[in-house]
């Protein structure tokens, strides 16, 4: 195990106490935009990662969701926007939504992007008691067993997740009722990373997703991948996380037929 994949677990699991101390207690919770709510323990809890990679590896950069690109480690830089050789992308509660609710899925996700390619990824779902993580030309594992992508080959026999916006658009709506009426069964579970992490591990299929950031993800593509899985933008072309928030990602065998469903909508 690298030192990098040793640091974020560390860091997560640290993340995931916080996360399990605040669980069944009332959140303080604000709204950054329409149905788009972020509690203090989110923002503390950013705080603390932030901090940790900082002192170890202060020369890394860090995206993180309540800060977006960190702004201390830009504002010297800002006419510079080459890629960073070493970045942090981090969602320190990833299913916010059902952290206030006091619903379990929710997880902290760490990744580390080394020279534009995902190297690191830990998600740690603390209340469930699970920890996902990958490194680069490795496998993946939940809590130290390695896994892989279930072996469903069609889509009418695949159980499906999205994490679309609460606010469709015609579009999305489009994509939600052509893949209900085409797969197995479609859930919405609230949180992208898991949604990943269970598509890694066989419990899920595949999912659909659009406007997601690049914190909801990074993570969860290196994990999937190396379990077995895949990840493309709708168009199936390699998903640029950093730019693209439209996700398609399967157990690899259905991705045609994913693609196929999402090239079927005409709105």
């Amino acid at each position: 195990m690298n030192e990098y994949l040793k640091f974020a677990l560390k860091i997560a699991k640290e993340a995931g106490k916080e996360i399990a101390k605040n669980f069944d207690l009332q959140k303080s919770v604000e709204f950054k935009s329409i149905k788009n709510p972020v509690t203090t323990i989110d923002r503390h809890i950013e705080k603390v990662i932030t901090k940790s990679i900082n002192k170890a590896y202060p020369s890394h950069k860090i995206l993180a969701e309540e800060q977006d690109f960190t702004r201390k480690n830009n504002q010297k830089n800002s006419r510079d926007k080459s890629s960073p050789k070493f970045l942090w992308i981090i969602d320190p509660i990833d299913g916010t939504k059902n952290f206030i609710h006091g619903i379990p899925f929710v997880a902290v996700s760490i990744a580390l992007q080394i020279e534009n390619e995902i190297a690191v990824g830990v998600i740690h779902a603390p209340i469930l008691n699970q920890t996902f993580y990958s490194a680069k030309n490795s496998a993946s594992y939940l809590n130290g067993k390695k896994i892989t992508a279930s072996k469903t080959k069609k889509l009418e026999d695949a159980l499906l997740t999205t994490g679309m916006q609460p606010i469709f658009h015609e579009k999305e709506i489009a994509y939600y009722t052509n893949f209900c009426k085409k797969a197995g069964a479609v859930r919405r579970l609230g949180s992208a990373a898991l949604d990943l992490c269970y598509i890694a591990c066989g419990k899920l299929d595949g999912c659909f997703e659009t406007a997601l950031k690049p914190w909801d993800v990074a993570a969860g593509i290196l994990i999937l991948k190396n379990a077995g899985g895949k990840t493309t933008g709708f168009k199936g072309k390699p998903l640029n996380y950093l730019k693209d928030g439209n996700v398609l990602s399967s157990n690899a065998l259905i991705h045609p037929q994913m693609l196929a469903t999402i090239d079927s909508i005409k709105v």
